[in-house]
């Protein structure tokens, strides 16, 4: 190896860069005085140029790498006046590379670079371009001010670590099977979108930061691959991730302070995210349409001045281990026929609603909390919901609000402490409750022709009617018990069927079961220890009462009024405080194999204002006093014969 020295010096017997070149053989070092050389150089072998000192020589001219060649410069300024085309391998140690007098700095046609401590700025244009599968490694580099784009990468592959890149249109730029590598690289401040992956190009980002741009951080198209891990995006001015017929996948990062989404999921996108937490964006922290997936795990979506998540269009998203907090639209918006499925998620402090399902779109939730609402914690509209081990408590409105077609299946979960009706329903909706329980508040409220199937569940504690049902409800409960309200336990008002069946209805304040022109079938059953009536009947009502227990009530039993009508069945009344039964203004009951008794008041049965009660095999026992009473034109018939 021989040392060939150049020096704009008078005594110099090589003044010129391109005659050392000349000069000097294959791996020969060429050190380079200080000084400004302009000159066009042209590498068809291997050469090192150097200069004792960064700073202090300039390179002006055009500069060629042939094929096969490996040209290193190091400690050099270099103003190329025309691009610097490299197909063999360029060598860039702790130097400067300047544009204004060219477009482009650097082109790669098949050729390949490592760049150590170097600084490329000023292109009118474009940075670097990389073509026709060229490799190149940068570290410790800063990219800036190179107009258009530092970094054009096309069928090619390139690696940066540590290095910097900002204030340009955009920072990198892969296309047609490109492959970009980032490890610990700041992009930032950037007039378009920051990094741009298309048609089928991939983009890994490791501990890096892409932050403060105009446009979007990422965007993504024409199924490409983005790979973020251990990375923080911040402060775009449209969304920070922006995917469309691609695949991301996101770990241990964050994303941040947004003016529009986080990420947006377009046409057929695909996400895996986990670890990461994603916040404080004005539109929507994620964003699914057009038929997008999204699986997230143990992250955490917070702060969004609009929605928290957004799924629409036939999307599909899975949460498990996930926390929604403090989004000020609803916290989970899922419309237009998609699909979601949430496993182990906190959904809390909402300023509106937490989960809101709509137009055709299902929700699964199991094993999950959502709390601390200033809205219904989940609300659903013509659409679907699923609970499964789930708890709703501590919210200002509904746990479960169900409207329009709604169908909704709650299964082993529990709701307490929310302001309003744990679960509500109306318009035609359905509702099915099954080993759950509701504990305090007004429990269930449903109107206008909706379905409601209560199994296996418990309603207690109730500060409202614990049930009430109003205009064409359909409703079975089955092997339940509605305890301990501080009002009604069941209200079935205007053309309401409830059929209830092996299930106990005790202690309320106020009447237990009032059935207002409506019917009630109440088999093999309890109502118990009532401070007022056990049930009350009127209003052209009817209700079919067999094989069930009624004891121990402050007011008549069961009260039928207003034309109402009533068959009760191989039942038994006993330990009423005032009368078992009482009838009047136009009403009937048949009363079939049924045992009365009374020990406290003076009338078991009792008929008033031209009423009917017929007795049939029914023991009747009072051991206070009387057992019938009857006037205006009622009658009581025992056993066919008539009681006055």
């Amino acid at each position: 190896m021989v040392i060939v020295k150049v020096s704009t010096s008078f005594f110099s017997k090589v003044k010129t860069i391109s005659r050392a070149v000349q000069k000097a053989t294959n791996d020969d070092i060429i050190v380079v005085n200080a000084g400004k050389y302009k000159e066009t150089l042209t590498f068809l072998d291997s050469k090192t140029i150097t200069a004792k000192s960064a700073g202090t020589v300039v390179i002006e001219g055009a500069i060629l790498i042939a094929k096969g060649a490996v040209v290193t410069f190091e400690n050099m300024t270099i103003q190329p006046t025309s691009q610097i085309f490299v197909e063999g391998q360029l060598i860039l140690k702790n130097c400067v590379v300047q544009g204004g007098l060219t477009n482009v700095l650097i082109a790669m046609n098949g050729g390949t670079a490592q760049c150590e401590k170097t600084h490329f700025r000023d292109a009118t244009d474009i940075g670097i371009t990389l073509i026709s599968d060229s490799k190149a490694n940068f570290e410790y580099c800063h990219f800036e001010r190179n107009k258009k784009v530092h970094l054009l990468v096309e069928n090619s592959t390139v690696h940066l670590e540590n290095c910097e890149l900002s204030k340009g249109n955009q920072a990198i730029w892969a296309k047609s099977k490109s492959n970009a590598f980032l490890n610990n690289v700041k992009v930032h401040h950037h007039t378009g979108t920051q990094i741009v992956v298309q048609d089928h190009s991939l983009l890994d980002l490791k501990e890096c930061e892409i932050k403060q741009g105009e446009g979007n951080g990422i965007y993504a198209s024409e199924h490409s691959k983005i790979h973020l891990a251990q990375t923080i995006v911040h402060h775009h001015t449209l969304p920070q991730l922006w995917i469309q017929k691609s695949t991301l996948n996101v770990s241990e990062s964050q994303i941040q302070h947004g003016s529009e989404s986080g990420i947006m999921l377009r046409e057929y996108a695909e996400a895996t995210i986990s670890d990461t937490l994603v916040s404080f964006h004005k539109i929507a922290n994620v964003q699914l349409t057009f038929e997008s997936l999204l699986n997230m795990t143990n992250s955490e979506i917070f702060n969004c001045q609009g929605v928290g998540i957004q799924l629409k269009e036939k999307s599909i998203a899975n949460f498990i281990d996930t926390v929604f907090a403090h989004n000020v639209l609803p916290q989970l918006f899922i419309t237009e026929n998609s699909i979601c499925t949430l496993k182990s998620v906190t959904i809390e402090d909402g300023k509106q609603i937490g989960v809101f399902t709509e137009k055709g779109a299902s929700c699964s939730i199991v094993s999950s909390t959502i709390t601390g609402h200033k809205n219904a914690a989940l609300t659903v509209i013509d659409a679907e919901l699923f609970l499964l081990n789930t708890t709703i408590h501590h919210n200002n409105g509904n746990g479960l609000f169900a409207v329009n077609n709604a169908k909704t299946t709650v299964d082993n979960c529990q709701f307490n402490h929310n302001d309003l009706a744990h679960i509500a329903g109306k318009n035609n909706s359905s509702i099915h409750i099954s080993h759950s329980e509701l504990i305090g508040g007004k429990s269930i409220f449903v109107i206008d022709h909706c379905q409601l199937d209560i199994i296996d569940s418990i309603i207690k504690d109730g500060t409202g009617a614990q049930i009430e049902m109003i205009d064409h409800i359909n409703a079975n409960i089955q092997n339940s018990k509605i305890i301990d309200g501080q009002t009604n336990g069941i209200i079935a008002m205007k053309d309401t069927s409830v059929h209830i069946m092996e299930s106990q209805i005790s202690s309320h304040k106020m009447p237990q079961i009032i059935v207002n022109d409506s019917s009630i079938i109440f088999k093999n059953s309890e109502l118990l220890e009532g401070e007022r009536n056990g049930f009350i009947i009127k209003n052209h009502a009817e209700a079919l009462i067999q094989d069930s227990f009624i004891s121990n009530h402050g007011y008549p039993q069961i009260w039928i009024d207003s034309e109402s009508t009533v068959e009760l069945k191989a039942t038994q009344l006993t330990e009423g405080r005032e009368s078992d039964i009482y009838v009047q203004n136009n009403s009937v009951l048949h009363a079939t194999n049924c045992i009365i008794q009374n020990a406290k008041f003076n009338f078991n049965i009792q008929a008033v204002n031209f009423s009917k009660i017929y007795l049939a095999e029914t023991m009747v026992d009072n051991s206070f006093g009387s057992k019938f009473y009857s006037e205006n034109n009622s009658q009581i018939t025992y056993n066919m014969d008539e009681i006055s």
